[in-house]
């Protein structure tokens, strides 16, 4: 089965990370899109900056669909752990804001 190129998974995956990369401007993080992912930082962290750690000011969020969910599209973090399905953008942030800190 051909899939349309506008639907394909490299362009769905592509089209979910430029809107939650808006979202996240919004809520005074810095994004910028690297080859499937997004690049994610609070330019206003105290923290270390260790991937993952708490404090950490910085990470490359990736978007796909996971199998355990019946194949919808979910974000990950650079680690490969599940942040929120795609169309749970609250949740998104809330996940997001929590591991690397609200923008002050």
């Amino acid at each position: 089965m051909n899939v349309p190129e506008h639907e394909s998974p490299a362009v769905e995956s592509y089209v979910r990370l430029q809107v939650l990369g808006m979202h996240l401007r919004a809520h005074g993080f810095t994004v910028h899109y690297v080859a499937g992912g997004l690049v994610v930082r609070n330019m206003t962290s105290t923290g270390r900056g260790g991937c993952g750690a708490r404090g950490a000011s910085g990470d490359t969020i990736t978007c796909r669909t996971r199998a355990e969910d019946e194949g919808r599209y979910w974000y990950f973090t650079s680690w490969r752990q599940p942040i929120a399905e795609c169309e749970r953008i609250t949740d998104a942030l809330v996940f997001i804001k929590g591991y690397l800190g609200a923008p002050g």
